[in-house]
């Protein structure tokens, strides 16, 4: 974990407070791009399945659902240091490992040692807000999941803006509307620039005024999981 941000994630977020740390990591700690070796990958979500007993073939909503324990783990520190430090964390895709527990469940998002200490010079700094995020690590994400099991890039990207959103609230819809590059990113701001934002996309106002995915996640199709409640659109005509 990294002290500067975990004390200032709010007791509500405190399970994924240490969710990015600095390395080098554990002795099981992958880099991200080694996911793109389809073995690598196989592997990881094989522990998933096996360490959760979810008995399915359905490689789409395995992944689907493994995403959202990474996207858990990701929103908490990246938004409390965009919103409270005002400062984006070096997540650059390639240069990130990931760790997971036993059951194959995202854990902590290991970054280069000291990177988030000093100010980095203006040529290394990372790119700023969470389009800068967006860019450097959700699409490469999105990506490699999506080459490697053929799900639509829509189902993760409505995962990813389903904890987003409610992070950025949690940690205080007024500072999170006042970073007009997070509003923008997650439809807030009502610009024409959010349409080019998925996480933007991803996401309606149900009639109750609750947002509700646009896209199901597929997590209806793993015996014994439930189902993601008033946000699911399948309910949408139940309702």
């Amino acid at each position: 974990m990294i002290a500067e941000i975990a004390e200032r994630v709010p007791d509500s977020l405190g399970a994924y407070r240490g969710g990015v740390s600095t390395g080098p990591g554990g002795p099981g700690a992958l880099g991200l791009t080694t996911l793109r070796n389809p073995g690598v990958f196989d592997a990881l979500l094989n522990r998933f399945s096996k360490g959760l007993d979810l008995d399915t073939t359905d490689r789409r909503a395995l992944v689907s659902y493994w995403s959202q324990f990474y996207f858990a783990v990701l929103a908490t520190p990246a938004l409390t240091a965009l919103l409270r430090l005002g400062r984006p964390l070096p997540l650059a895709f390639e240069a990130t490992s990931l760790e997971c527990d036993e059951a194959g469940r995202p854990v902590r998002l290991i970054v280069p040692p000291d990177a988030f200490g000093a100010a980095p010079r203006s040529d290394d700094a990372p790119a700023q807000g969470l389009s800068g995020l967006l860019d450097d690590h959700l699409r490469p994400f999105v990506e490699l999941c999506c080459a490697q099991c053929g799900v639509a890039p829509k189902v993760l990207w409505g995962n990813a803006a389903v904890i987003f959103d409610y992070v950025a609230r949690e940690l205080g819809e007024e500072a999170a509307t006042a970073s007009a590059d997070l509003a923008c990113c997650l439809g807030w701001a009502g610009a024409p620039a959010a349409a080019g934002s998925p996480l933007s996309r991803a996401l309606c106002p149900g009639a109750s005024g609750c947002a509700r995915r646009r896209v199901c996640c597929l997590r209806q199709r793993l015996p014994g999981i439930a189902s993601c409640g008033s946000l699911c659109p399948l309910q949408c005509g139940k309702d």
